[in-house]
């Protein structure tokens, strides 16, 4: 069961397809209305309880249960992103999309990989907090590698899209991020001290946070 326009509806098949689905389906209905869309999918995958269809576990034959559904679920939303991706440019919509893949946060699987970091999810060392962000948009000349090596945050992302988007905000209201978008450009971003910044995050989640 799922939530659709705030109400809970029977669906069929595993969570993230159905996610992938309604949103493919969503952005085909305004593609070939010529409508602009915007497309956030968040996925519960991959979280605990680690349950992934079985044709996906059985990709790791050599892993424990848990930890072949863990691999599974990543396998899944390749695929899925894959699809996704692949729909954009049979729509003919791909050029002109700017497409943004990230995370939440840092790995809670098996930590055969991640990247040299120490820590995971809720650590606050590298591995807890440092997440990949890819952005794509080769009609605003971002299709290119480009590594930022710039301190960032989540927060930034809005700015960043209005600014990319040239479009004001709605109210005026303070944004706790900044802009990011003369980074792409990989050649940094004088207008502002990025090697000084700090960005500080809690997640505690209880009322008097604990040392």
């Amino acid at each position: 069961y799922h939530y659709h326009n705030e109400k809970i509806v029977q669906s069929k098949g595993y969570s993230t397809d159905v996610f992938f689905a309604a949103a493919q389906r969503f952005i085909a209905e305004q593609a070939n209305k010529r409508k602009p869309f915007f497309a956030y999918i968040a996925t519960t995958a991959p979280h605990k309880p680690w349950i992934c269809p079985p044709e996906y576990a059985a990709l790791y034959p050599d892993e424990s249960k848990s930890a072949a559904a863990f691999y599974g679920m990543l396998t899944n939303i390749d695929d899925n992103v894959g699809r996704l991706r692949a729909q954009l440019e049979e729509l003919g919509v791909a050029d002109n999309t700017i497409f943004i893949f990230t995370t939440d946060n840092g790995s809670v699987g098996p930590k055969k990989f991640n990247a040299g970091m120490r820590g995971g999810k809720i650590s606050p060392y590298d591995g807890g907090h440092r997440v990949p962000f890819a952005l794509h948009w080769p009609q605003g000349g971002h299709s290119k590698h480009t590594r930022v090596k710039e301190l960032t945050h989540m927060t930034d992302v809005l700015p960043t899209l209005l600014e990319l988007c040239n479009v004001s905000p709605a109210m005026q209201v303070p944004l706790d991020g900044r802009s990011f978008k003369k980074l792409l450009s990989g050649k940094g971003d004088p207008t502002f001290d990025w090697e000084n910044r700090i960005v500080i995050s809690d997640s505690q989640r209880i009322q008097h946070p604990k040392k």
